[in-house]
């Protein structure tokens, strides 16, 4: 074509641009008409924006009142105007807008009820500063009542303490009046113990194990004696300083007697130690019985003072509830708290005593109530009002947001016909700009299909392998010419290829001969293995059947020539082996038959010896017999001493027995004196405890005089129990000086029949070394009998072994032979006949 010729000068990219630029000014046309249309629309759009930001505002308004209610500050208070502003400066800038247009009504009355909701702002504030005011008089009235509260318990604790201080000094008198008596009874038994003691080694072993509790005992009770008994501390000092200097010195009867005296010094400060416990004793009861009224009035204080303090605290909670909600369900409840701190003050005055300063108090208590209802009232009120100006504002909201929302809707309207007539102006433009488009695509698609084409055609040729096609168009100056151009080189690039292709047949065909010749030395190396294992079969057979004679001469190839000599090196040693073995058989079949014929000899003798040694052995043994029937009637008379010795001996144990048991009669005493001690410290104990009782009954008033009864009661047998433990210690301590004057008299008897015990064991031990003579004897002539009878047991196993050393022999000699026939099976020399037919083969 004409037109192809005259475009075939130039780049695809240039072709490109001239039948595009007809589109792109069609493009044009339509972005000038769409400005067109958006400055008809965007008067309305301004307009219909400065709509929704109102009412996007009115709501930030209304969240800002609620924000302002629920926390009224200046802050907030401020945020509020500021938006309320903005709101009023954006409807007189859309008024302006569409003055002398429709919707010019609905924006004045928006701008009038915004003004008010402005004025309505400065009045909640007004109220809220008020609404402070009141709620920090009611604070500082709330911690007025603490403090008066404070006051009560101040009061109530002052008289606490006043009683407990006088309790627990009566208590602290009981426990050092216990401590003293403990003090009292370890001296006390202290003096008991070494009075008891019998030997001076006893009375040291009680003192030591005493004296190390002295000094923490005289510790313990130098603070709790009273002034008039302080010099007792010295006198235990000083006998204990005493008694620890005669411990060091040398035992005897000087050292026991200073002892002793420093010992009844001990016991008579345990007399004082009860006298002081006692005294104590008597000034607790005191105390107590003082108490009994006081703890009981003071209890009825307490009672009304811890129904005061919770009153208040009930004020507290009602106040911080009527805080947060100022209703006036709240309001009723916080009232009835204030009624009940008055009739609990009331209480209170009537009960407490005239030293206390519970009038003060209730003076300073009941103006802050008074206060504190005006207040609360002042407050239901403030919070009704502000309610109501709350509504009245977000009414007046809701009647800007209907007329913003009419406004509005009249927008919308005249935006919808402003649109549709730019609608129909940018659909003619549209139309026109795809006209000329289609018309320049036409012409581009002509000027391309042709050579792009031929080029297409050249390529599907050379891809079926007909690498004799021309290719046209490589002398254009666009992309065409250089894509025939590239085409001509793939040409090159397949025809270089073929050679290639004929080259590595050639290679492959000399690669198949060279893999043929290795295939020829393998075969020959296969054959060489195979002689070499047949070979070495055939020598491991001869060798499993016993021919060590032949060897392997046919040289093997290679490295199997080695296994070769290894098999022959082997069975040259395996020859000389064998032959060193048949030497050493016929060896021993010689001394095998060799022994066997001494043996028999020394068996022949061996029995004679053995006749001669049984005779011997008969004759030992009669001897024997006659001297143990001596033994054992010496034994008799040796058991029938040892018989009487041992009655003397019972009779002595049961002396020991009776003096043992008169001791343990002796010590159940002491314990049962010391279990009437723990008793009596039981019935002490018991009277204490029945005392505090009672004075706890007293302070329950009439709720406790059936406990009371009961305590007395257990006073009362307390008091009875501590009297029978006296009596019957009383009849203890008569019972054991009964009891070591029988253990007097039954020692004495154990004395005498020690003295005939012991003539009885001189008997005893004549007899004994008679028996013991005659025994001797006896075993002397049963060790000779046994070795006799040894010997002759050893000649009859002599003659056993040398029977079995004979038979053992005899094999021995068949074994030798069996071994000889073994060897020779194995043929150690080659025959001539073999050795030919080996070579032959």
């Amino acid at each position: 074509m004409f037109i192809d010729r005259i475009l075939a000068r130039f780049k695809i990219q240039t072709k490109v641009l001239f039948f595009i630029l007809p589109f792109v000014v069609s493009i044009c046309a339509v972005g000038i008409t769409g400005l067109y249309a958006s400055g008809l629309l965007q008067g309305r759009m301004e307009i219909s924006n400065s709509v929704l930001q109102t009412l996007s505002g009115f709501k930030d308004v209304y969240a800002g009142m609620n924000n302002f209610l629920h926390s009224t500050t200046e802050e907030t208070r401020d945020a509020l105007q500021g938006k309320i502003s903005a709101q009023k400066a954006i409807l007189a800038e859309t008024a302006a807008q569409v003055a002398g247009q429709s919707g010019q009504d609905e924006l004045t009355a928006a701008i009038a009820a915004t003004n008010d909701i402005e004025a309505r702002i400065d009045g909640l504030w007004q109220l809220h500063v008020g609404e402070q005011e009141m709620r920090a008089t009611m604070t500082a009235n709330l911690d007025a009542l603490l403090v008066e509260r404070a006051k009560i318990n101040d009061e109530s604790n002052r008289l606490q303490y006043a009683v407990r201080k006088n309790e627990n000094a009566a208590k602290t008198m009981l426990r050092e009046a216990e401590k003293l008596m403990r003090a009292s009874r370890f001296f006390n038994e202290f003096g008991t113990e070494v009075s008891k003691a019998t030997t001076i080694d006893e009375k040291l072993k009680a003192v030591k194990e005493r004296f190390p509790m002295i000094g923490r005992t005289e510790r313990d009770i130098f603070r709790l004696l009273p002034k008039d008994e302080k010099s007792l501390t010295e006198t235990i000092t000083s006998a204990s300083s005493e008694v620890g200097a005669l411990l060091k010195a040398p035992a005897g009867p000087e050292t026991l007697a200073g002892i002793s005296k420093h010992v009844d010094r001990f016991r008579t400060a345990s007399f004082r130690l009860e006298a002081a416990s006692v005294g104590k004793m008597r000034d607790a009861t005191r105390i107590f019985a003082e108490l009994d009224q006081l703890i009981v009035s003071t209890e009825s204080v307490l009672t009304a003072t811890r129904r005061l303090s919770t009153s208040i605290t009930d004020i507290q909670i009602s106040a911080a509830t009527f805080m947060g909600a100022t209703t006036e369900g709240n309001r009723q409840k916080l009232l009835d708290k204030f009624l009940a701190v008055q009739q609990n003050m009331a209480t209170l005055r009537g009960v407490a005593s005239e030293g206390a300063s519970f009038d003060a108090i209730a003076d300073t208590l009941m103006p802050i109530i008074t206060v504190m209802k005006k207040d609360a009232a002042s407050l239901v009120e403030i919070t009704v009002k502000r309610t109501a100006d709350f509504d009245a504002a977000g009414q007046s909201i809701n009647q800007i947001w209907s007329d913003l929302t009419g406004f509005a809707e009249q927008q919308k309207v005249a935006a919808g016909t402003e649109r549709q007539e730019a609608n129909q102006i940018s659909v003619a433009a549209t139309v026109a700009g795809v006209v000329i488009a289609l018309l320049a695509g036409i012409a581009l698609t002509l000027t391309l299909k042709k050579p792009i084409g031929q080029i297409t055609a050249a390529m599907r040729r050379l891809a079926d392998g007909r690498l004799d096609t021309s290719i046209d168009g490589d002398a254009r100056q666009d992309e065409i010419g250089d894509m025939a151009r590239a085409l001509g080189v793939f040409k090159e690039n397949a025809l270089s290829k073929v050679r290639i292709e004929a080259e590595s047949e050639e290679q492959r065909a000399r690669a198949e001969l060279e893999r043929t010749r290795n295939d020829a030395e393998k075969q020959e190396l296969d054959r060489q293995i195979d002689l070499a294992v047949s070979e070495l079969a055939a020598g491991l057979g001869r060798l499993a059947q016993g021919d060590l004679s032949r060897q392997i001469d046919i040289p093997f190839h290679g490295r199997l020539e080695q296994l070769r000599m290894d098999f022959n090196g082997s069975l040259i040693r395996l020859q000389d082996t064998l032959a060193q073995i048949r030497a050493n058989a016929q060896a021993i079949q010689q001394s095998g038959s060799d022994m066997h014929h001494a043996a028999d000899s020394l068996s022949k003798r061996t029995e004679a010896q053995a006749a001669s040694l049984e005779e011997t052995a008969a004759a030992v043994d009669q001897i024997t017999v006659t001297v143990r029937s001596s033994a054992e009637r010496a034994n008799e008379a040796n058991v029938a001493v040892t018989q009487t010795k041992k009655s003397a001996d019972s009779s002595a144990t049961v002396v020991t027995n009776a003096i043992a048991a008169m001791g343990r009669i002796e010590e159940a005493s002491r314990q049962i004196e010391q279990i009437i001690e723990v008793i009596d410290d039981i019935a002490f104990q018991t009277n204490l405890l029945a005392l505090n009782a009672g004075i706890e009954a007293a302070r329950a008033g009439e709720a406790g005089k059936g406990f009371a009864v009961v305590a007395q009661e257990v006073r009362e047998l307390a008091q009875r129990s501590a009297e029978a433990a006296r009596e019957i210690k009383g009849l203890i301590n008569k019972s054991t000086d009964e009891v070591n004057s029988g253990s007097h008299l039954v020692k004495e008897t154990g004395a005498v029949l020690a003295s005939i015990s012991a003539q009885i064991v001189t008997v005893s031990q004549h007899v004994e070394m008679i028996a013991t003579a005659s025994r001797d004897q006896a075993v002397a002539l049963n060790e000779v009998n046994g070795s006799v009878n040894q010997m002759d047991q050893m000649t009859q196993q002599n003659a056993s072994m040398v029977e079995e050393a004979t038979a053992t022999s005899l094999a021995l000699s068949n074994q030798a032979d069996t071994l000889m026939m073994l060897v020779e099976q194995f043929r150690l020399e080659p025959e001539a006949s073999d050795i030919h037919a080996y070579r032959a083969a």
